[in-house]
């Protein structure tokens, strides 16, 4: 007989009928959510320095705050539509038992009378999962691959998430550019509906002398009237002309 899960993410995956989450999942417009409450992110791995990262634009301000559940030994998790600490923490804790990115989010949304108005990417050592929800507004949905996930509502266009895919799986260089070229190719292909005022870069992983909890990028735009991704690209490269690239 098999031993009853020891832990209490595993002991509540194990309850749940689920059913498989889409690797490619595709909306077409609604309007149930807020239009204030607009993001579109992508989380990833790099297989061979083991750094974990996520960019995300947001028409409300803030991004940043939803992007702090990034573990260097586990993965990360990132939830879209407005924010949810308990279930940012379920999904982690989670992943930090060893359940699948899948499964992880099975037990983050598990009870969340919301949870259709919400986007959750996951990405560990096992792969990448993302849900979105039935009720997100405008073009909504993700696009996973084996070492990133991408995601957004209210979307300008389909092409956004195709955008973002491809910008990251033809760009050869650190973690850190592809995430901020693939957010700028999000923002090419129309971004979020009315644009975003909020935007965050973040990457953890070893060897982060330049920041603290492990933490080798860590920058936030907020509040700009107008393109918060172009805010993020000028931040990153005054930063560096400051305090040379962060290695």
């Amino acid at each position: 007989m098999r031993p009853w899960p020891t832990t209490p993410a595993q002991r509540l995956a194990t309850t749940l009928l689920l059913c498989p989450i889409s690797t490619a999942a595709l909306q077409q417009p609604q309007s149930a959510a807020s239009p204030t409450v607009a993001s579109y992110s992508i989380l990833a791995r790099d297989e061979l320095t083991g750094e974990y990262g996520v960019a995300a634009a947001s028409h409300a301000p803030l991004i940043g705050v939803n992007l702090e559940f990034l573990d260097p030994k586990t993965g990360g998790v990132v939830i879209l539509g407005g924010p949810n600490i308990e279930a940012n923490q379920k999904v982690l804790l989670a992943l930090q038992d060893g359940l699948p990115p899948d499964r992880a989010i099975a037990v983050g949304l598990y009870g969340d009378e919301g949870r259709e108005e919400r986007q959750v990417l996951a990405i560990s050592p096992r792969g990448a999962a993302a849900f979105s929800g039935d009720r997100l507004a405008g073009h909504a949905g993700h696009l996973t691959g084996e070492h990133f996930v991408a995601a957004g509502h209210r979307l300008a266009e389909e092409e956004v998430l195709q955008a973002m895919e491809k910008s990251f799986l033809e760009t050869d260089a650190p973690l850190r550019d592809r995430l901020l070229l693939a957010l700028e190719a999000g923002r090419d292909a129309g971004g979020e509906k009315d644009g975003a005022h909020s935007a965050a870069l973040l990457v953890v992983g070893p060897g982060a002398s330049f920041a603290t909890r492990d933490r080798l990028v860590d920058l936030r735009i907020d509040f700009v009237p107008g393109d918060a991704v172009a805010a993020l690209v000028n931040l990153r490269a005054r930063i560096d002309s400051v305090y040379g690239v962060v290695k």
